[in-house]
């Protein structure tokens, strides 16, 4: 057989209600409505390969309307609006379901959008998402469209599918190796046949060995944003932006985006880690990091990816500096071990002395020549301790220069 030229889990998809397996109460309900004819606007949430897509084009096809697919990935709120209002005006134009994947990686605005759409004639809205809703989807959405929750699909059910796949390819596999791959898949069908339909490839194309499988399902190429394979890539992308390597970067964080991450957990990592790895060395990186976060948030996908590569590439070539993290941990320790370290008389206001208490002598700083008066601030009466010692790099390296001149000119 022929490599074909599309992924089996596109080739063998239901076209039937009656062919989805593992959502019994999603058909049973959506049955309920076109028995009607009868369709409202939509929030599909649930894992990811647990048939969101499938779904809305077997209703589409069934409710009669033209659907319209779009992904808030690739696609903008722009361009959604511009071809369903141009299709609109066509007299040939019926029922249409605007179906919108990854509907949370708009943001609230972006969300709102849809809401003329909803509310025209003719029109029904269907956003799919694996975040819940309730969350990450504008409550003036939720409000205009039902929630309806897809379960994580049973290994027994993901094995239905998997031997559709092995039926459809001609190929012999042992009912072991189904249900190894199903067990394997998590509830994600698209994962079940992909590891199929690679064994298959790898094989001789009649019969599938278990250990081919086995190779595939110990060495999985997936991510999974809440497992192990998250925490690993999120984990590569703060080392390669600490060690200065755009590229790197870049491919971790598109890698985090294209499998599902929330875009604003990256860049409040990157938030932290402006503060943590490039402090002072160029203390307009915390600024750009925040300017990159509230950026996002105001234009959303698709367009917020680049926001997002313009703060990688920055931190990422920015010198860097870990002087005022290590400053954080030393004075946490010194404080731990020193609660009670007794402020000096100078620096307490005179309002705040007790009945008593002799006023100290504190030299107010603009008084003298650079704004620097030598006196002790630091608690306690033994030896000042130093937490901050600055790095020469590149603008903490002058933020030492200057103190050491101004110290020196005493």
């Amino acid at each position: 057989m022929d490599v074909p030229s599309s992924p089996i889990y596109s080739i063998i998809r239901p076209e039937s209600l009656d062919d989805v397996v593992g959502q019994p109460n999603v058909i049973k309900l959506l049955r309920s409505f076109l028995d009607n004819n009868y369709l409202p606007s939509m929030i599909f949430f649930g894992p990811p390969g647990t048939g969101k897509t499938t779904v809305a084009r077997i209703i589409a096809k069934q409710y009669g309307a033209k659907l319209y697919r779009f992904s808030a990935v690739k696609d903008s709120v722009t361009d959604i609006r511009k071809q369903i209002y141009r299709d609109r005006e066509s007299i040939f134009t019926g029922k249409q379901i605007v179906f919108v994947d990854e509907v949370h990686r708009f943001n609230k605005a972006q969300q709102d959008t849809f809401l003329p759409i909803i509310e025209d004639e003719g029109v029904v809205f269907i956003g799919a998402t694996t975040e819940n809703p309730s969350f990450y989807i504008n409550s003036a959405l939720l409000s205009r469209a039902r929630s309806i929750k897809f379960q994580k699909i049973a290994p027994a059910d993901v094995a239905i599918m998997v031997n559709r796949a092995k039926d459809h390819l001609s190929v012999q596999m042992s009912d072991e190796l189904v249900n190894i791959i199903s067990a394997e898949s998590q509830g994600d069908i698209r994962i079940a046949l992909s590891i199929l339909e690679s064994a298959y490839y790898l094989s001789d194309r009649i019969s599938i060995s278990k250990e081919k499988v086995l190779e595939l399902v110990e060495n999985p190429q997936k991510y999974d944003k809440s497992g192990d394979f998250h925490y690993r890539t999120i984990s590569a992308f703060i080392k390669s932006l600490r060690g200065s390597d755009p590229d790197a970067a870049l491919y971790y964080m598109i890698k985090m985006v294209e499998s599902g991450d929330d875009p604003l957990f990256i860049l409040r990592r990157m938030i932290i880690f402006a503060s943590e790895d490039v402090g002072n060395a160029d203390p307009r990186a915390l600024q750009i990091a925040v300017a990159g976060l509230e950026a996002f948030r105001a234009v959303g996908f698709p367009e917020g990816r680049i926001i997002m590569s313009h703060v990688v590439t920055y931190l990422a070539t920015a010198p860097k500096s870990n002087a005022s993290y290590l400053a954080l941990r030393e004075a946490e320790a010194f404080y731990r071990d020193n609660p009670e370290l007794r402020i000096p008389q100078s620096l307490i206001n005179e309002t705040s002395l007790a009945p008593g208490e002799d006023k100290g002598d504190y030299k107010y700083p603009h008084d003298f020549n650079n704004g620097w008066v030598d006196q002790r601030y630091f608690p306690g009466d033994g030896p000042e301790k130093v937490f901050y010692n600055m790095k020469n790099t590149g603008y903490e390296s002058k933020i030492s220069a200057y103190w050491e001149k101004v110290k020196k000119s005493l």
